[in-house]
């Protein structure tokens, strides 16, 4: 796109997403990956951010560069999504008396081995990563927009969420639920101001993702089919408001498609459990 036309294209979504929603996003799961792309997002449409994630320090650099390069303001919160009571007093605290118009759920928590052979412990830090803080934070950013009539949402899901997760099944049930409470939440909303939408996520150039791709030929092959985050979040910006729930990249909506369409329940469990069964 020549720059004259970049800009002017950048002109028109600063308007679009600040004069539609308010005057800031939250991002929950900003330091990298997805989280930080949807953070450029809102930043190219003139939000200013709330950046939420345990790691402080980058969170501020990454929120400088935001100001420098987009001329927004930010605000850090340092929040362990794994303790729900301190994370949202933190986060409810940090955003009080602001124009809130926009949430992102992007965190989330796994670990890999057979169900009974994962401690207790690390069962509920997961169900309280994955489940119980993005209740919270959803109920309660969607109670602001609701009574205001204007706000917007896109919370992450997984195509583990679709198929289930076998060596992985806590994560694959907890994006389970973000995917089937945010389509309903989305269609209740479809007559106000308010645009719910859920992004199901295949396979993503994020760093915590490259750390545990499989090794050799298969992981190769993992990586050329890859989305990177800026792609997930061009099309998750681009369908907001016009769909309820999408499927990154058209290779994953492809197989998806073809999995319901031509094998069993059982076959697509296996196959998605085929990629970690020696994690255990």
């Amino acid at each position: 796109m020549p720059s004259g036309l970049a800009a002017k294209e950048k002109g028109r979504l600063m308007t679009n997403l600040r004069e539609k929603y308010g005057e800031w996003g939250i991002v929950l799961g900003a330091t990298e990956g997805v989280g930080e792309a949807f953070c450029k997002k809102l930043a190219e449409g003139g939000m200013n951010l709330v950046m939420v994630g345990r790691r402080e320090e980058l969170l501020r650099e990454k929120g400088e560069k935001f100001h420098e390069e987009y001329g927004v303001d930010y605000k850090v919160v340092r929040a362990d999504l794994s303790c729900p009571d301190e994370a949202c007093e933190a986060v409810f605290s940090a955003t009080e008396g602001l124009d809130m118009g926009f949430m992102s759920y992007v965190a989330c928590l796994h670990h890999f081995g057979k169900f009974q052979h994962t401690s207790l412990e690390d069962h509920e830090k997961m169900v309280n990563v994955n489940v119980i803080s993005f209740l919270r934070m959803f109920h309660h950013f969607m109670n602001i927009f609701a009574a205001q009539d204007r706000g917007a949402v896109i919370n992450v899901s997984s195509m583990t969420g679709i198929s289930s997760s076998p060596w992985n099944a806590e994560y694959g049930a907890g994006k389970a639920y973000i995917l089937k409470l945010t389509e309903a939440v989305a269609c209740e909303c479809e007559k106000t101001g308010v645009d719910v939408e859920v992004c199901t996520l295949g396979t993503t150039l994020t760093p915590t993702a490259m750390k545990n791709f499989p090794k050799g030929p298969a992981g190769e092959q993992v990586v050329k089919l890859a989305l990177t985050p800026d792609e997930v979040a061009d099309e998750a910006f681009e369908k907001l408001g016009k769909e309820f729930s999408i499927i990154t990249g058209e290779r994953n909506k492809k197989s998806v498609h073809d999995w319901k369409a031509n094998h069993t329940e059982d076959e697509y469990i296996r196959y998605m459990g085929s990629f970690y069964a020696d994690q255990d």
